[in-house]
């Protein structure tokens, strides 16, 4: 038995690739790249999306390992766990939360850390993700008035709505409970309140996270400002407002592998209110695209760093 459970443990990250393979291949195959040709790229405005996409990914991974830190963990901001942030970051494109989470607890307790404290780390980044992105877009565009033809007053209780059920369970109180009756249920244990967190977790990581929204929505802008250059330095919060709603939203749709579908309706939607529909069009694919390839670049920097840092120690 105790053989078998070795062998399944050893095959478990090949098990993670192969799923990452299958749905990004099937991404990539029915993508229509046709919507690209003729279209003039500004490649210094891509070149600095590029740039602020990475940032905004090593930003991520800086934030759950503050997260860690706060919570008691024995984790600082190294190449290890931001390659473990990396290749789990690669789960998104896998239906569901459970990869992104799940790879991450699963690679970074191979480094020793509890996987307590990793399990509501990464439950508690989730949340604040998604109550963060939605905050920051719903208070942009509610002053915008070009939003209210795809935001109408309907939608825009429900985004309240769901901002405050987010926010009262980011209580520490609530949190905790909630987390120690699903880990009762589950392990049929009492979950000990050294991994419970505090006021000031979540104040910290509400912090990180809102600098994080910003990058992301500065990444989307270059984006767009590379294909459509008639876009003004104006329109940069309403597209600010867009990319965090539509990344809200996207993770909210545990279906759709990374959002898929979910992020570029959202985004032609709202786009085609300050620019030509067909042009929106072209700027959600392209930013999907080229999102699969900083994700490949962020992990493939990773990799190399921590190999490189791993052949140094053992010189």
């Amino acid at each position: 038995m105790a053989t078998s459970t070795g062998t399944f443990k050893r095959i478990i990250p090949y098990i993670f690739y192969a799923f990452v393979a299958v749905f990004l291949l099937y991404f990539l195959a029915t993508a229509d790249y046709s919507k690209l040709s003729g279209i003039d790229f500004n490649w210094w405005y891509f070149g600095l999306a590029t740039v602020a996409g990475l940032a905004y990914r090593y930003w991520g991974s800086f934030t759950w390992q503050q997260i860690l830190r706060r919570l008691g963990a024995k984790a600082t901001f190294s190449r290890e766990l931001n390659y473990v942030y990396a290749k789990s970051w690669l789960g998104r494109y896998i239906p569901g939360t459970a990869p992104w989470i799940l790879g991450k607890i699963y690679f970074a307790s191979k480094l020793g850390i509890s996987k307590n404290k990793l399990a509501v780390s990464s439950l508690l980044e989730g949340m604040l993700q998604i109550i963060i992105t939605l905050l920051i877009s719903f208070f942009i565009l509610l002053i915008d008035s070009r939003a209210d033809q795809f935001i109408n007053s309907n939608l825009r209780v429900v985004i309240v709505v769901s901002i405050v059920i987010g926010c009262v369970a980011l209580i520490p109180f609530f949190f905790n409970k909630a987390v120690a009756t699903i880990y009762k249920i589950l392990k049929k244990k009492v979950f000990a309140k050294e991994h419970y967190v505090t006021s000031g977790v979540i104040v910290n990581g509400t912090l990180l996270y809102i600098i994080g929204a910003f990058i992301g929505g500065v990444s989307f802008l270059l984006i767009a400002k590379s294909i459509y250059a008639p876009l003004g330095w104006s329109d940069a919060l309403y597209i600010l407002g867009v990319s965090n709603l539509a990344s809200a939203v996207s993770m909210l749709a545990i279906f759709a592998p990374s959002g898929i579908g979910v992020r570029e309706g959202i985004q032609i939607a709202l786009l085609s209110v300050i620019m030509p529909a067909e042009i929106a069009i072209v700027i959600a694919l392209t930013t999907r695209l080229w999102g699969v390839l900083v994700d490949f670049m962020f992990f493939g920097i990773a990799k190399a760093i921590n190999q490189s840092s791993s052949t140094r120690a053992g010189e």
